[in-house]
């Protein structure tokens, strides 16, 4: 993949803090194992306009106009909702849901049926089958099959539109051939028929949907380098392939678990969080509109054992 550099390598302080409630998988995206055959996923459901309308994306699930964090907790695999305050930082945390522990790999996805309200996917570990779960602003409806064969990806991310036709769309890295897919969305919580837009995606990890990270209007992705363990922007428009990645933050090798939460902290630009592997501290990465981000608070301790929008096997 190509890439240029912008700004060079920032600078992270990262706080040790003590860890403190181990036990929790954090949900926005969750583990994905090891891939099996290179078949592509099979549709069960099929179905250019308006660019991005939200730049961050919707990550509301509560219903109150504030981005929130999902987590599944281990080994019990409750559903956990951690309520966001709106300043970058959790009001509190309730169980929403059980037996999620068959799942491997929950995704926050957007809002992909068109109801105002964010949604999430999860793919079943023993079939590679792909699940819509329409949110209700309290929880979720009863899983909805959309797709076999997933077991064939490495990731998968969703939650923005990245065709411009003003629905939510997913993403997906092909392991063996490292080829990125767009599925379009149909507004329903479907996709339609699949269309290569990259390649040689399986040289990276941490994969994120983040949004308009550089508010263009077109939402754009993250992902860290394998070999280089420097983050990389990708800038939209994934339709077309998406821009030559730029580098803007390298020492991801003490880091993993990027995961989009949208406008986390109420500034008006998209941010994502990850966990520092040695100490199970979180961080908020605030996003500053430009393809970057200014700062990285620590926003809470004891995530040790917790998975963070992790799309290849643990390191």
């Amino acid at each position: 993949m190509e890439h240029s550099s912008h700004g060079g390598c920032l600078v992270r302080i990262l706080r040790r803090v003590a860890a403190a409630s181990a036990g929790v998988v954090c949900a926005a995206i969750a583990v994905t194992p090891g891939t099996s055959s290179a078949q592509s996923p099979t549709d069960e459901a099929t179905g250019t306009g308006p660019v991005e309308l939200v730049a961050a994306g919707n990550y509301d699930y509560n219903g109150d106009d504030l981005d929130d964090v999902l987590a599944r907790r281990n080994p019990g695999g409750t559903l956990e909702l951690w309520s966001g305050d709106g300043s970058g930082g959790f009001i509190d945390h309730v169980t929403i849901g059980s037996g999620w522990g068959v799942m491997n790999l929950i995704e926050t996805a957007g809002d992909l049926n068109g109801d105002g309200k964010a949604d999430l996917i999860a793919r079943e570990a023993s079939t590679g089958a792909l699940y819509f779960y329409a949110g209700t602003g309290s929880g979720f409806r009863p899983a909805v099959r959309i797709g076999r064969g997933w077991e064939v990806m490495s990731a998968i991310v969703s939650g923005h539109d990245y065709n411009g036709d003003g629905k939510t769309d997913f993403l997906a890295v092909d392991a063996t051939t490292g080829y990125l897919w767009l599925y379009p969305g149909t507004g329903t919580g479907t996709h339609g028929v699949r269309v290569k837009i990259g390649s040689s995606f399986n040289e990276v990890r941490e994969l994120t949907a983040v949004g308009d990270l550089n508010e263009d209007g077109l939402a754009d992705i993250v992902a860290v380098g394998k070999n280089d363990e420097c983050m990389y922007f990708y800038a939209g428009p994934g339709n077309q392939g998406f821009e030559p990645r730029v580098l803007f933050d390298c020492g991801w090798s003490v880091m993993d678990s990027a995961a989009s939460v949208g406008d986390f902290d109420g500034d008006g630009h998209a941010d994502w969080i990850g966990r520092e592997t040695a100490t199970g501290v979180l961080y908020l990465f605030k996003g500053n509109g430009t393809g970057s981000y200014g700062a990285s608070p620590a926003l809470d301790s004891g995530w040790n054992t917790m998975t963070i929008a992790l799309t290849t096997p643990p390191r």
